[in-house]
């Protein structure tokens, strides 16, 4: 039996706390929605794995929103809905096989995807879609300012409204008989990560698995800029080559994989006009800039399973010679997972074409490494290995940034599954050409 190396539990933790720097206007709105959705499953039924789905999926209704244009909530259109953030949605997810049932879930919210279903797997995701889009319209309408059960009246007669035409009458109705308990309206306005306790506290993660979600999460990250939709896996692939060359172990190689599809995690907390911007940041962006790695750093401290992969991860922008950030720490203090990912970054940061430069070329990238080294900021033994081996090593890198580029231009720009290979092996081939 395969080693289970953390829990769901936690993992909900995590993605609750990152949708929430995607969606910084909205405090605690994942984990309201979340909150609801159990509590909505678990009053009408449904077993503990489908309640947990439920939940799981809501925490991750708004995944949609890290590859769509900007809406101001106060346009025309107003905010997106739970359908077209659906559509997006179910496209980033993809092939992830450890969230199937999150894309399921979604198609079922998308009408020219249900007929792929059979009826009593639509009918269940169909209702797990509804409970999702009748909690987000809750949370949405909740005012932390007030009290809870001086907004439940108006709430209620609202969500009524929407019977028959947007919402299934049986949903509601099931909604309409939870609201009478006061205290779910308590607990979703000042304590909805209370659901995180009703999640087991058991090790069901293996190490593979975990991939899975990490590969799903560094879509998330990168697909906000069209000039980092490769990056985590790029990042990801060259820290893995280069640790397998120096002997690490089967499970620390897979350890170096998560930790380079997340590394940028923090980065979820950083606009994306300062992610796009042509021009030279100013202090004050660059500040922000680096603060995201702190970020990173707070979202995977203490999670169980995680102890390297949070630390690689969260001081990859540490540097040697001690000034790197966040924390400024010295040679003695940097683990060498976390020296791996520095030159994995760099390597692929400086090969990438950016809204502010083109990429550089080998020669170009380097002098940036034999620079880095001798400035003491990064170690001269991992570069001098990614040197040797740099056709090797960045063939690897292009292999697998290909592969994410066409699902980005799946997920972002609607092509055709058939065109998706060529579009990213051009985008790939811009980046050469560029160097």
């Amino acid at each position: 039996m395969e080693k289970k190396f953390t829990s769901k539990r936690a993992l909900a933790k995590v993605f609750g706390n990152a949708m929430n720097l995607l969606v910084p206007e909205a405090e605690d709105h994942h984990q309201r929605i979340a909150y609801l959705s159990y509590k909505m499953a678990e009053f009408i039924g449904m077993d503990d794995s489908d309640i947990q789905k439920t939940a799981f999926a809501a925490l991750l209704h708004d995944i949609g929103i890290a590859v769509m244009p900007e809406r101001a909530a106060d346009s025309v259109k107003g905010p997106y809905t739970f359908k077209e953030l659906c559509v997006t949605g179910r496209s980033i997810i993809g092939d992830i096989a450890g969230l199937d049932y999150v894309r399921d879930i979604f198609e079922a919210e998308s009408s020219d995807y249900v007929v792929l279903m059979a009826k009593e797997k639509l009918d269940k995701y169909e209702t797990m879609a509804q409970i999702i889009d009748l909690s987000d319209r809750v949370a949405t309408a909740l005012d932390s300012k007030k009290a809870a059960l001086n907004q439940k009246e108006d709430i209620c007669d609202t969500i009524s409204d929407y019977a028959g035409e947007e919402l299934k009458p049986e949903i509601i109705e099931a909604f309409l008989n939870l609201s009478n308990k006061e205290y779910i309206w308590f607990e979703t306005l000042h304590r909805p990560d209370v659901y995180l306790e009703l999640i087991p506290d058991i090790l069901d993660v293996s190490l593979d698995d975990m991939i899975g979600y990490a590969r799903f999460m560094s879509r998330i990250i990168d697909y906000r800029s069209q000039y980092t939709t490769m990056h985590s896996t790029g990042v990801a692939a060259t820290a893995v080559r280069l640790a397998e060359i120096m002997g690490m172990s089967e499970e620390e190689c897979k350890k170096m994989l998560i930790a380079g599809y997340i590394h940028d995690i923090g980065k979820l907390k950083v606009p994306k006009a300062i992610l796009d911007k042509t021009e030279k940041l100013t202090d004050e962006e660059f500040n922000i800039v680096k603060e995201y790695a702190y970020y990173t750093f707070l979202l995977l401290n203490d999670v169980e399973g995680f102890e390297q992969i949070g630390k690689w991860a969260a001081l990859h922008h540490e540097r040697l010679n001690g000034y790197g950030y966040p924390f400024g720490l010295k040679a003695d203090d940097i683990p060498m997972g976390a020296r791996i990912l520095a030159i994995a970054d760099i390597f692929s940061a400086v090969g990438e074409i950016r809204s502010y430069r083109s990429g550089m070329s080998r020669d170009e990238i380097m002098m940036i490494l034999k620079s880095n080294v001798e400035s003491g900021a990064i170690s001269r033994s991992i570069a001098e290995i990614m040197l040797t081996n740099y056709d090797n090593i960045y063939e690897v890198r292009e292999n697998q940034a290909k592969s994410e580029g066409a699902r980005y231009y799946a997920a972002v720009l609607d092509v055709d599954e058939d065109d998706e290979d060529e579009d990213a092996a051009e985008a790939s081939d811009a980046d050469r050409d560029a160097d």
